[in-house]
């Protein structure tokens, strides 16, 4: 059914009607046309049959974009002579115009068009290529017109071009935004080439929007000049031009795709049919939603709008543009209003394009504003000015059935924007940097439908699937919350903002304080807590999670699930689905694409200065030649500072989320964890930053055994140490460093010191110390002083 109405719109594809053509004037004009096309297929068939005399020609005559200006004008030239221009049009075309004299120059003007459309259609355009054949057409409409452009143009001339590009541009963007889109959400393409919706006319319409949206009041003023528009736009036939010009220009890109005469047959009659409809009555007609409907709000990728789409017609002779407009349902008419960005039409543009037959005419952007649950929207449809012809207008009331059903955050970071939170593919991030989460978590969003009678929001929930997916249906999801809205005391507490999708129910009645000892008043609460993504520590179970699914029933529990231990450590790509489901069974998602990192982190001092821990190290073997303490006496901190890959070999942000490591070394006694060590070291005196190093360090001897993919073979020997800094060891000696005396020794001394490793990540974790992945670890030594006394 879908294929069907689809090709009842396509050019020529709907039934060839006997008379239509065979009657007279439609047999002379193929003829004519027939005629312009047959010396040129002459030429090529002689060519074709003399080879060599081919590549001669193609030798001499190297590729030029004349070429095929020449060809087109070979054509339209002998074929849209006087007498086929007047042929082709309607009666009431030719009462309109009256003698040939007075429009002759509109005559020539079409015929431009027509070349306009020929080779703007020729092949795949880019839109640079558009400028250059707007460049050309501007060139043919001035010299039609007998104001041809100088060279060079001069300044009034290139502000007129200047307009025509911007005009273009506008014109073209909406259909790079839809194009993109699709791109972004290819989700349901598939369906519709299988099922036969998209075929080998796709696209023709959104071809014939882009030259629509370009010919308008202003860009006119650009394309004629000045002078001529203030001249030819008095005429009261003058806008009907426009409309034969959008003809032509789709007749000239019809032939253009022709594959064949029988498609050239075709095209010929879709123009004569296009320009019958230029003296159609203005035409209104919304059709969706229907009048008094339910309406769901809709997420639309291409407009970026959240809102109701408003499907319908807006066409007919002489149409400028139309408007849509809306008020509260019962409000009187003068409360119509169309606030900035309430009303999104097509394209972004300030008013609807005409040509609009069962299709988007626009948004009523919900989330822009605050628009009642029920409304009245109208839609109106302009003829030009000067014609005298009335706004076609028409209403329809409905209810909106909002649909807030999205995830904003983890734990304070929130989706990016643009291009957010309805986008599958949206990331959450900080800074422009993707986090990722691990432990204990806390997910922020809405989950909320109602306003429409008889509909309000049962329950929600909240599943995984491993992998990044755009499809909310597809594949294998795994519940780990739920939500339910299923008695009175509940339904009184549905969230219709913003707040913690992790909460859970309790119950506890409100009691009122003495003298009203007594009363009571029961109340469910819905209280945030927290999902237990993963572990807390690899090797360290966590209990279960199980709420009530109603606090009054405390007997009745669901249960949540932790990401799978068995994949990855409970790690890596995921989807969380946010399902909303209403009182009627229908279901609304929203999906979230998150990395998560429950995997361990190493931190290790395995030696400092070439000793063990609780070993003894002597200044007098770092010490340069006469304890010299203009140099450094430098000693190398040996360890491990390594946070695993999320995903093995994956050296890019977020799955590489290693954070750093920074080193401190005390005397016993001194508060912990003592003066930072500059990092790599040495430094010099007063031993300053950089204190964090910003690169593993070494090779732990385990990684995650379930590791996705795995991490290779471990090199050898287990727990490879690298170094972590070099110490300057005179910073130890008194004499050296006389302003640190806290952590240094006088000549002869002996003391215990504890040299303290912190490594950390990026990863989101709530349950852990600073929020985050982190292991210390602590070395102690002891450290005698036995150089000379001075």
């Amino acid at each position: 059914m879908e294929k069907e109405e689809k090709e009842s719109h396509q050019a020529g594809a709907d039934p060839i009607e006997h008379e239509e053509i065979h009657d007279e004037d439609f047999q002379f004009v193929l003829r004519e046309l027939l005629n312009a096309y047959r010396p040129i297929l002459e030429e090529e068939l002689s060519r074709a049959s003399a080879p060599e005399r081919l590549k001669e020609e193609a030798e001499k005559k190297p590729p030029s974009c004349e070429d095929e200006l020449a060809l087109a004008n070979r054509i339209f030239e002998r074929f849209f002579t006087e007498e086929v221009a007047v042929r082709l049009l309607p009666e009431e075309g030719r009462q309109l115009l009256g003698p040939i004299d007075r429009w002759r120059w509109c005559l020539l003007h079409i015929r431009c068009c027509i070349i306009f459309g020929w080779l703007v259609c020729r092949g795949p355009r880019t839109f640079r290529a558009f400028v250059y054949y707007l460049y050309r057409y501007w060139i043919c409409v001035r010299q039609a017109l007998g104001t041809p452009v100088s060279s060079p143009p001069t300044p009034e001339q290139r502000q007129d071009f200047q307009t025509l590009v911007q005009a273009l541009a506008g014109a073209y963007k909406p259909y790079l935004t839809d194009q993109l889109a699709t791109v972004e959400f290819p989700a349901g393409i598939p369906d519709e080439v299988l099922t036969g919706k998209i075929d080998c006319f796709e696209g023709e319409e959104a071809a014939a929007a882009i030259f629509e949206r370009l010919l308008t009041v202003e860009t006119a003023q650009a394309l004629l000049g000045k002078e001529a528009f203030a001249a030819h736009s008095k005429e009261s036939w003058f806008w009907f031009c426009r409309c034969w010009c959008l003809c032509a220009i789709r007749f000239g890109c019809c032939l253009a795709r022709a594959r064949g005469f029988i498609d050239v047959f075709r095209c010929l009659v879709f123009y004569r049919r296009c320009l019958r409809d230029c003296f159609r009555p203005l035409t209104c007609d919304i059709i969706k939603p229907a009048m008094n409907a339910c309406a769901a709000e809709q997420f639309f990728p291409g407009p970026s709008v959240l809102g109701i789409e408003i499907v319908g017609t807006a066409t007919g002779g002489f149409c400028d543009y139309y408007t849509l407009e809306w008020k509260a349902a019962g409000a009187p008419d003068s409360d119509y209003t169309s606030v900035p960005a309430t009303i999104v039409y097509p394209g972004g543009a300030a008013t609807g394009a005409c040509g609009v037959v069962n299709g988007t005419l626009g948004y009523v952007n919900t989330a822009a504003a605050a628009i009642p649950d029920s409304i009245t929207v109208r839609l109106c449809v302009f003829a030009v000015a000067g014609t005298g012809v009335p706004p076609c207008c028409d209403t329809v009331d409905f209810q909106i059935f909002r649909q807030r059903v999205w995830i904003t955050g983890i734990e304070g970071v929130l989706v990016e924007s643009p291009p957010g939170v309805l986008n599958p593919v949206s990331q959450l991030k900080t800074g422009g940097v993707v986090r990722s989460f691990g432990t204990a978590l806390q997910i922020h969003g809405r989950a909320w439908v109602g306003k429409c009678a008889g509909r309000e929001i049962k329950r929600y929930t909240l599943s995984y699937q491993p992998d990044f997916v755009v499809d909310p249906i597809l594949g294998p999801w795994t519940q780990f919350w739920q939500v339910d809205y299923l008695t009175p005391l509940q339904r009184k507490e549905i969230q219709t903002l913003e707040f913690p999708l992790t909460s859970s129910w309790l119950f506890q009645p409100i009691c009122l304080p003495p003298p009203f000892d007594a009363i009571c008043f029961p109340k469910d609460w819905l209280l945030p807590t927290r999902w237990q993504s993963g572990r807390n520590f690899p090797n360290i179970p966590v209990a279960p999670q199980s709420f009530p699914v109603d606090p009054q029933v405390p007997a009745v529990v669901w249960a949540s699930q932790q990401l799978p231990l068995v994949v990855n450590c409970q790690s890596g790509r995921y989807t969380i689905r946010l399902d909303v489901e209403d009182t009627m069974g229908d279901h609304y998602y929203d999906i979230q694409q998150v990395w998560f990192d429950n995997k361990e982190i190493h931190g290790q001092i395995t030696q400092v200065a070439g000793v063990p821990p609780c070993a003894t190290i002597n200044l007098s073997d770092f010490a340069a030649p006469g304890a010299n303490c203009a140099v450094p006496w430098p000693a190398e901190l040996l360890g491990i500072a390594y946070d695993e890959y999320i995903e093995e070999l994956n050296f890019v942000i977020p799955s590489d989320n290693f954070g750093g490591y920074g080193l401190w070394i005390k005397k016993d006694g001194a508060p912990d964890p003592g003066v930072p060590l500059p990092i790599p070291g040495p430094g010099a005196p007063p031993w300053g930053p950089p204190f964090v190093g910003t690169s593993r360090v070494g090779n732990p001897d385990t990684r995650c055994s379930t590791a996705v993919p795995p991490p290779g073979p471990i090199p050898p020997p287990p727990g490879v140490s690298g170094v972590l800094a070099s110490f300057d060891m005179r910073r130890l000696d008194a004499v050296c460093n006389p302003v640190e005396p806290a952590l240094t020794l006088n000549r002869g001394e002996c003391c215990g010191y504890v040299v303290t490793l912190l490594v950390w990540d990026t990863s989101v974790c709530p349950s852990l110390g600073n929020d985050r992945h982190q292991i210390w670890h602590h070395f102690p030594i002891c450290v005698c002083n036995d150089l000379p006394k001075t």
